[in-house]
């Protein structure tokens, strides 16, 4: 799969979740980075949070703010 997303790019989740910054793609059990997966940061309101998502579920912030 092509990775889609580079370092600081912002996205939403598909379903209107919080705007999230990418830190890079996840790293597999062996050490390599994945093709699929992100880890991103994002505010809740009170905290920063990080998580992984699959890159299909995200969607640049440009798309959504555009449309």
């Amino acid at each position: 799969m092509e990775k889609k997303f580079q370092l600081g790019d912002v996205v939403v989740m598909i379903a209107d979740g919080p705007k999230m910054a990418i830190e890079g793609y996840a790293l597999n059990d062996d050490n390599t980075e994945s093709d699929e997966y992100v880890s991103v940061v994002f505010y809740t309101g009170d905290s920063f949070k990080r998580d992984t998502f699959h890159q299909d579920l995200l969607l640049f912030i440009d798309e959504v703010e555009g449309a």
